[in-house]
């Protein structure tokens, strides 16, 4: 083999060496591109992830008050006290203790008359001077005005954030209503309003941090700056202006893997041995963590699809999704020429059991009722849903007759009338129930429930325990 032979192989060998360096060179880079690309991407899902967790979180903390505020308000008992009939034992027996505080950590409670004046207010269980200068304020006067505009016959709570001496509360109000028709009370007719506030305080703050990952999590002015790796929510007033934001450091599991294989990579372009092993060990790693990064992206996804349609206390479909099952059932009875029915349900004697056994066992109740329903009704058909408070809607769909959804209203009298027992305590309960029924699409869902909602009344006004067509038709 000549000189020039050799020569040129270990030319060719040096620019294979060359190209080979060149080559795991280029793939090193661009594999290191990929991963921080990657990273990236799963840092921006963490992110998004937890805004929408503390959306979630604030979101549910209003409707949690709001829920306590109409249960105290849409009350014959506070229109009583309103109106002069039983004063004290209402401020009594609700709001001259800490229960209010223990239980539903409420700081304070605002009452005022119908016309705007300042009736009472107690702070922690303990009752203020009335003439105190801040619930006169802006704020308190533009949430007894959305209070106010609202159905008499059917309050909704507003909720919104408010500033009380530079503290940050939830707020929600409600106007205060009867809910029965009396001799001294008129159904429909206003008697006040009822605030109630919470405030965003550390211990509450702390808890949110540690149940959902809201690192640091914590209240600032809204012209303060935001720290580095910190996002922030805006927290506005009844008015839609920013009074302050909620700042916390989201997880980033991406700058953390970053840390951890960076020096691994410079090695890996280095050696071209050591390079495959540490290449499919740390991409082994990188793949069971995005798989977990994202199976826990998927729980979160489940748990505010969970959070967004369906109750809490009873596991039932909550209004939103009952009256979208209820829309989706007229459509195919228009399309199939039959029946849907709309049943109201109401429990009788409800409230006694909530105020004398506890919510608790009002929870429990509730459940119990809710499984007793379902098993009335046609698995993957009809829906049974909880509209709030004791009122459930039951959807019948694809029916050949009215008999039919009459013979179901028959056998939910029947089996919420059988005796329950919770704590070893037997409970006896019964229900009014309002039965609308459109064929075709003759109704649209809000017509249906608001037929089923007057029949219900005309129910409990009949002497309950029965249900009522909307055709004004009546069954015990």
């Amino acid at each position: 083999m000549s000189h020039h032979q050799i020569n040129t192989i270990l030319r060719y060998m040096r620019a294979s060496l060359y190209s080979l360096f060149i080559l795991l060179f280029f793939l090193g880079s661009y594999f290191l591109y990929l991963m921080v690309q990657s990273f990236h991407h799963l840092n921006h899902n963490a992110i998004s992830s937890s805004r929408t967790v503390s959306d979630s979180v604030f979101y549910n903390e209003r409707e949690s008050l709001g829920k306590v505020v109409y249960d105290y308000s849409f009350w014959n008992d506070a229109a009583e006290a309103l109106s002069g009939v039983d004063d004290t034992s209402y401020y009594e027996d609700n709001f001259d203790s800490d229960y209010l505080f223990n239980t539903f950590n409420i700081n304070q409670v605002i009452i005022y008359e119908r016309d705007g004046n300042l009736k009472d207010s107690i702070v922690n269980g303990v009752g203020e001077e009335v003439s105190s200068p801040v619930y006169t304020e802006p704020a308190f006067a533009r949430m007894f005005d959305q209070a106010i505009q609202t159905d008499y016959e059917s309050p909704e709570p507003i909720t919104s954030y408010i500033s009380i001496s530079g503290q940050i509360h939830v707020i929600a109000a409600s106007a205060i209503v009867p809910d029965k028709q009396t001799d001294t009370l008129n159904k429909g007719q206003l008697y006040g309003v009822l605030m109630m506030t919470r405030q965003l305080d550390k211990s509450l703050l702390n808890k949110w941090e540690r149940q959902f990952h809201l690192n640091d999590l914590s209240i600032q002015t809204s012209k303060s700056l935001l720290k580095k790796s910190y996002i922030a929510k805006d927290i506005t007033d009844i008015e839609g202006n920013v009074i302050a934001r909620a700042i916390w450091k989201p997880h980033q599991p991406g700058k953390q893997y970053i840390t951890e294989i960076l020096p691994i990579t410079g090695i890996i372009i280095l050696c071209v041995v050591i390079i495959l092993v540490v290449f499919s060990t740390f991409m082994n790693k990188y793949i069971r963590h995005t798989m977990s990064a994202a199976r826990q992206l998927e729980n979160h996804r489940d748990e505010l699809q969970q959070l967004a349609h369906y109750d809490s206390v009873t596991k039932l479909p909550n209004r939103l999704l009952g009256m979208d099952r209820l829309e989706q059932a007229i459509l195919a009875s228009s399309r199939y020429g039959s029946y849907t029915a709309l049943l109201f349900i109401d429990l009788d004697g409800f409230k006694e059991v909530n105020d004398s056994l506890g919510h608790d066992v009002g929870d429990e109740l509730l459940y119990e009722i809710g499984l007793r329903l379902v098993s009335c009704v046609r698995e993957g058909i009809d829906t049974v849903s909880r509209l709030g408070g004791d009122e459930f809607i039951v959807t019948l769909t694809q029916l050949q007759s009215q008999s039919d959804a009459i013979s179901v209203a028959e056998d939910i009298l029947m089996i919420i009338k059988k005796d329950i027992v919770i704590n070893d305590k037997k409970i006896a309960i019964s229900a009014s129930i309002g039965v609308a029924i459109s064929q075709g699409d003759d109704l649209d869902a809000k017509q249906m429930l608001k037929q089923a909602d007057i029949a219900m009344y005309k129910a409990k006004l009949a002497g309950k325990n029965q249900f009522i067509l909307d055709d004004d038709e009546w069954f015990s």
